[in-house]
């Protein structure tokens, strides 16, 4: 707490003395930040008193930042300001890594990234010092689901849902599969034939930028039916992507939302969390161990902590590259099969650019440390994530 000795925000302001000259970060200086600071505080407060973190990356746990940030600012007895951008994963790791500077260092946009994919090993391995060692960690915190929902009419959620196999998805997705009462889906949902009209279309949405949900559903449709869903169209933005003929573009999770409902028979993708949150309805996926399960029927069984588990099991220190790290179609009777790890990065030499002050340092020492305590990052759970397993 901050009235502690020991808080981080305490022992920073015995040190302050130790403050050295900065380098200026891509797009932030210490003067713009306390600019853009100051119109949140009352005129009497000094720039200096204001002790501020800022991160940027992907949307998919953005509120459960937001609450974790929240809480921090209300407990502090300093004037703090912690900020987070939802941006997509793609982005927070553009301005993680940020531009060279003209001391040939990647000089950083944010304070912190983050993601639900790791970095590649290209970008791991552009911050390493000039000794080779790392300058980066992972930190995975919390793991969540990408799902597929749909607006076909009549159909339940849950038991008695729509049960899909991941090649039917990559067949609709490619547009082999144009209808919901083709025949390859009925053998799966016999069902289906009563419930909607004859040749009912098909109708995909999907994203056009980049986003972890786009890598995360087309790796898994490569990886488990290659026949219809090749390599050339995994990694790649959405718009460089084939999908069906007269798809539909929905470059958001609010946007994909709007577009699943708009029009019955769509079909399209988003973190489970959101579609949750919004009432759509999910399908039900064959998972790896033959059972058809729905990302929450996951969720509330406890199948997602254990596929964390397992993926880490190599991984023996944050400063490894995750590059290798992948949750998809891990085993497990509950397990659902398309499962994301969401990270923080960490610069290792971020005291070295002007923001980070050593107040900062000690505010940004905090956030870090609430993703693991109880206390604030089960309030995540109320969000569709389970906090990472305590071996992880």
């Amino acid at each position: 707490q901050p009235q502690n000795k020991h808080h981080p925000l305490e022992e920073a302001r015995k040190d302050k003395n130790k403050i050295q000259e900065r380098k200026t970060m891509l797009g932030l200086n210490r003067h713009a930040a306390c600019l853009a600071l100051a119109f949140t505080f009352v005129p009497q407060i000094r720039c200096d008193d204001i002790f501020s973190i800022h991160g940027s990356g992907t949307t998919n746990p953005s509120k459960c930042f937001w609450n974790i940030m929240s809480r921090i600012e209300d407990q502090s007895h300093a004037f703090t300001r912690l900020t987070y951008r939802a941006v997509g994963s793609g982005t927070g790791q553009v301005e993680f890594i940020g531009e060279k500077n003209t001391d040939g260092d990647w000089a950083p946009a944010n304070d912190f990234g983050a993601g639900d994919i790791p970095l590649s090993s290209d970008d791991y391995d552009k911050l390493k010092d000039s000794n080779g060692q790392s300058t980066v960690i992972h930190l995975p915190f919390v793991v969540s689901g990408v799902s597929f929902f749909h607006s076909v009419p009549n159909v339940p959620k849950g038991e008695g849902g729509l049960n899909l196999t991941s090649c039917l998805l990559a067949q609709i997705f490619n547009g082999d599969i144009k209808t919901w009462d083709d025949g390859r889906i009925l053998q799966k949902n016999p069902n289906l034939r009563e419930m909607i009209p004859m040749d009912f279309p098909i109708k995909v949405a999907h994203r056009v930028k980049g986003s972890s949900s786009t890598k995360s559903i087309t790796q898994y449709l490569n990886l488990k039916c290659p026949k219809h869903w090749s390599a050339a169209n995994v990694n790649k933005k959405g718009s460089a992507i084939y999908w069906a003929p007269d798809s539909l573009a929905c470059d958001s999770s609010a946007e994909m939302t709007a577009c699943i409902r708009k029009d019955e028979g769509t079909i399209g993708y988003i973190d489970s969390g959101h579609g949750w949150e919004e009432g759509l309805t999910e399908i039900e996926l064959e998972n790896a161990d033959g059972n058809f399960v729905s990302s929450q029927e996951s969720f509330n069984g406890g199948g997602t902590g254990v596929a964390a588990t397992k993926a880490t099991s190599s991984i023996t220190s944050f400063d490894e590259s995750f590059h290798d790290v992948s949750l998809l179609d891990q085993a497990g009777r509950k397990t659902w099969p398309i499962l994301v790890m969401s990270y923080v990065y960490v610069r290792t030499d971020i005291d070295n650019f002007e923001s980070m002050t050593v107040e900062n340092l000690g505010l940004l020492r905090a956030f870090m440390k609430a993703l693991y305590e109880p206390r604030y990052i089960d309030t995540c759970k109320n969000y569709g994530f389970t906090p990472v397993p305590e071996d992880v």
